[in-house]
């Protein structure tokens, strides 16, 4: 059975409409009417979440659904390099200061270019870290 089937088929046990499981896991409802026709997967925490409410394991949630496996896998991945990024553009901002310091050579538009990038990143990462701890 696809994700989508099991997902409508335990949330009609649980006596559940499509809008009171949005509501308790902060999504439209129009997310959970893809999820119901395969339309998307949920990410990891809202699989968690959806577990919790709708009484059952992940395990019998996502039994045989090699799509859901392979988005886990790239979302953990994804975070990962998040972190990867932030510092490999820290170790950037470092070597400007160090050229601007020790060599008189200040590039200017480079380091707003760096900075942009950093902070764009730490924001995603700080809204990353703030959805997964309200979904907890």
């Amino acid at each position: 059975m696809r994700l989508g089937e099991r997902l409508k088929e335990y949330r009609n046990q649980e006596g559940l409409s499509q809008e009171q499981l949005a509501e308790k896991l902060n999504v439209s409802r129009q997310a959970v009417t893809k999820w119901e026709n395969d339309k998307g997967i949920p990410d990891l925490d809202n699989l968690i979440v959806i577990s919790d409410e709708l009484n059952l394991s992940l395990d019998e949630l996502l039994k045989g659904n090699e799509n859901v496996k392979e988005k886990i896998i790239s979302d953990s991945s994804a975070k990962k390099w998040h972190i990867l990024v932030i510092v490999y553009l820290v170790a950037i901002v470092v070597y400007i200061a160090y050229f601007a310091i020790h060599h008189k050579i200040f590039m200017i538009g480079f380091l707003i270019a760096t900075l942009f990038m950093l902070f764009f990143e730490i924001r995603i990462f700080i809204k990353e870290k703030i959805y997964s701890q309200k979904k907890i």
